[in-house]
């Protein structure tokens, strides 16, 4: 990506000019190259610099990957309409906000049993490994002292797509 930015500093198409008209032709491909470094992280850079021409030439495509379908379906290609979807798609892979699963507390009965209700809002439907999320809810009802509940729900749907089972302390907090 770096040499293909000097590039469109220095010598660009007609196509960089259009992507990119804030850098092609600009020259002090150096000066282009810091301002990026300093200024975008992996997933904004990805997202800012990533050229239709770079795409096409590592022949970059999107994949649609839904466990409920038997295929997979190629979502875009490197081509006129797919170019905006392949970048967003592949900068997605490098954002550290989604490395994590977004798991917030939603609500707590302080007036009655003192339940905590979690909620992991899924992106892509990928649901949390029970085989983790279990010892961690046990340890977050130790902690709390009170029953602890996780929902997970669709972040762009807000469906309920699993429901945790409710988690008691293991010991008395005093």
């Amino acid at each position: 990506m770096m040499e293909d930015i000097a590039r469109i500093a220095e010598n660009p198409t007609e196509e960089d000019q259009q992507w990119f008209p804030e850098i092609a032709g600009r020259g002090e491909a150096i000066e282009v190259l810091k301002t990026a470094w300093e200024n975008y992280r992996d997933e904004s850079f990805i997202l800012q610099y990533l050229s239709p021409r770079l795409i096409r030439r590592m022949r970059l495509f999107k994949i649609h990957d839904d466990a409920e379908q038997p295929h997979l379906v190629v979502d875009s290609i490197h081509d006129e309409r797919g170019y905006r979807s392949v970048r967003s798609a592949l900068a997605r892979h490098y954002d550290v906000g989604r490395a994590d699963p977004d798991i917030q507390i939603v609500d707590v009965d302080l007036a009655g049993e003192r339940k905590l209700i979690l909620q992991h809002r899924v992106e892509d439907g990928i649901l949390l490994d029970l085989n983790e999320a279990r010892p961690v809810l046990h340890h977050l009802a130790d902690l709390w002292g009170y029953p602890v509940e996780l929902v997970e729900i669709d972040a762009s749907t807000d469906a309920v797509l699993k429901r945790h089972e409710e988690v008691g302390p293991r010991r008395e907090i005093c």
